[in-house]
């Protein structure tokens, strides 16, 4: 195999790698896993930012820390919500060894909608997988419905999304 398709195909496998760890993100927070998000979708040293928060603020949040991704992260309880990306594109440099993703979300509550964009900027980890070194939510758009309480959510969302599935609700490894 030449050595210019040895490098196009290490940039095909590092993108589908990258989709794969971006995806990991969704199935995490939906199903309350922070433990997967902290080890299998961030690297040890990443930065969370999330952008305008609390909302309104214009501040961003910085999350530096595992303790300060457990303390934002580990409240969201694993019903009442699903998170789904469209528009995903990953950008992987020529020599893989970074890729940049953008893509759009809408998080559906009981409650309401809300949507926005990621970014992040993932790395190749010790272990061969791909993880995000930087993430940045920017919510900027949402609904609530004004008669809907936020506490409880809607009978659909009840459950957590591994419940009636053949993975736990998550990508198979």
């Amino acid at each position: 195999m030449s050595s210019d398709l040895e490098k196009r195909v290490a940039r095909l496998e590092a993108i589908e790698a990258v989709r794969y760890a971006f995806n990991r993100y969704f199935h995490a927070i939906d199903n309350n896993n922070i433990d997967l998000l902290i080890n299998e979708v961030f690297t040890k040293n990443v930065v969370l930012e999330v952008a305008n928060y609390p909302p309104g603020s214009g501040k961003n949040l910085l999350l530096d820390t595992e303790e300060k991704i457990r303390a934002v992260y580990g409240p969201i309880k694993a019903d009442g919500h699903r998170h789904n990306a469209t528009n995903v594109s990953v950008l992987v440099n020529k020599s893989a060894t970074k890729a940049q993703v953008t893509a759009y979300f809408v998080t559906t509550m009981a409650w309401g909608n809300q949507g926005g964009v990621y970014e992040a900027t993932f790395v190749p980890d010790d272990d061969g997988t791909w993880k995000a070194k930087h993430w940045l939510v920017s919510s900027q758009w949402g609904w609530r419905l004004a008669d809907a309480g936020m506490e409880l959510p809607a009978p659909y969302l009840y459950e957590p999304p591994s419940v009636g599935t053949k993975h736990g609700g998550y990508q198979p490894k």
